[in-house]
């Protein structure tokens, strides 16, 4: 590429100041001016070169506990981001008749047999899990803590990137009734 050299051109004794610069490239010179009643010659740029973009890369979000009131909205906001969308649900696809639950990929398996996680993390980036659930302390923690550490496992053993979990906070007198669940959700944590 030529070097383009500005030079300032001196001010006209005869007309009011004004600046002019010259550029040079190789031979040809074009003088650009502040002064109004000057046109010059249409600017020639050369063509670039038309290349293709790439496509976006794909991106597939499982999410757990899709059917839920959490996961839905994941599910659905997912979606609307253009991502495309698998679900865990233990009865494969579940009864939800909006139309945005028809765009998601559901798979049959269950957070707490853990080899039927496999397929459902296949070419899977990231993961979002609304798992939840109440009962007894001890059903509560198997649903909040050891599923959740089941899928967290098996996602880092199929090289899944991201993995997110959704939680609570515990505090006073709820801490206490729902023991199991908060404890569950802490054994995730770590």
């Amino acid at each position: 590429m030529s070097s383009l050299v500005p030079r300032l051109l001196l001010r006209s004794q005869s007309q009011s100041s004004r600046l002019l610069w010259m550029t040079s490239s190789s031979s040809h010179g074009r003088f650009l001016s502040t002064d109004s009643n000057k046109v010059d010659e249409p600017f020639k740029v050369p063509e670039a070169e038309t290349v293709d973009p790439l496509p976006p890369p794909t991106q597939k979000l499982l999410v757990l506990g899709g059917s839920g009131f959490v996961g839905s909205h994941v599910c659905q906001e997912a979606l609307n981001r253009g991502l495309t969308v698998a679900s865990l649900n233990r009865s494969g696809r579940p009864s939800i008749k909006d139309s945005w639950a028809d765009n998601v990929q559901w798979c049959q398996g269950n957070l707490l047999a853990p080899e039927t996680l496999k397929d459902a993390l296949t070419g899977v980036t990231s993961v979002i899990s609304c798992v939840g659930g109440f009962g007894s302390n001890s059903q509560m923690y198997k649903i909040n803590g050891s599923a959740n550490i089941n899928a967290i496992t098996a996602a880092s053993e199929q090289g899944v990137k991201r993995f997110v979990s959704i939680s609570s906070a515990d505090f006073g007198v709820v801490n206490y009734l729902l023991q199991g669940y908060y404890e569950g959700k802490r054994a995730a944590e770590t």
